[in-house]
């Protein structure tokens, strides 16, 4: 459970990271699944580092890495920050490549939702660590910081500085490190070597709102356009039906929207 102070720090600055919340024999057993996923996605093939590898539905394709999803180390500082009645949104198992751009998961301040980033190797500042901008997940902040949203042009200086030079903390990160942040806040990462493994979780706030219900529509539909483009293993689908139809109390609640609206 998360303290009144971590609680605190998470709705001022947009994120939180805590330390070794996972144990190394734990973290190598996430580490070799993760592996096995993304290789056989690739279905043989090497890692040729030209592109970013992404692999959608990442958790769900293992029993062990599924069971993180409602572990209470996770699942409880969720609920804690995002009231009861969240939704899955998915997961990512990567391989990066290059530098990653400013920008927030989505400009949509009010509508709370939370990436859980887990770093399995270990990042620094300059060595591709997350890099975010405290308070960049409310307004009037969230606005200002547009300009830097421009991936057209990734060199360019709305500020009188170059982007890895933009005021930012980075989230230095070892494995067994969990990074919990808010999906509005800008974030970065520069410098990290190319296949630098990272996955992630993703869950957002009940949706109660029309509004809500169409960003998760919308993020569905983006997710779809992120297979065609960085999966080798065309599926055509987000998730596992077998997460989907999860005999699990937690699972279920949170994938009770994503049935609903017809998501696969």
């Amino acid at each position: 459970m998360l303290s009144a102070e971590q609680h605190a720090h998470f709705d001022t600055f947009g994120f939180l990271v805590m330390r070794q919340l996972f144990s190394l024999d734990e973290t190598a057993a996430i580490t070799r699944e993760f592996e096995d996923v993304l290789a056989r996605d690739r279905q043989g093939a090497t890692f040729d580092g030209a592109k970013r590898q992404a692999v959608l539905g990442f958790v769900e394709k293992r029993p062990l890495l599924t069971r993180l999803v409602e572990d209470d180390r996770i699942y409880e500082p969720l609920e804690q920050l995002l009231g009861p009645g969240f939704v899955w949104i998915g997961s990512d198992g990567n391989l990066y490549v290059g530098d990653t751009p400013w920008h927030p998961d989505g400009s949509m301040p009010g509508y709370g939702r939370i990436k859980v980033a887990f770093y399995l190797d270990p990042v620094a500042k300059d060595t591709g660590c997350l890099r975010v901008i405290p308070g960049s997940h409310r307004h009037p902040l969230h606005d200002a910081l547009k300009p830097l949203q421009r991936r057209d042009n990734p060199d360019m200086t709305p500020f009188g500085v170059a982007p890895r030079d933009v005021p930012c903390f980075p989230l230095e990160s070892r494995p067994g490190d969990v990074v919990f942040f808010e999906q509005n806040l800008y974030h970065a990462s520069f410098g990290g070597r190319t296949g630098r493994r990272m996955f992630t979780l993703n869950v957002g706030a009940k949706p109660i709102a029309d509004d809500n219900v169409a960003y998760l529509q919308r993020v569905y539909q983006s997710n779809l356009g992120h297979i065609q483009r960085m999966q080798y293993t065309q599926t055509g689908r987000v998730y596992e039906d077998a997460f989907l139809h999860s005999d699990r109390p937690r699972i279920q609640g949170m994938v009770e929207k994503l049935v609903e609206l017809g998501f696969k």
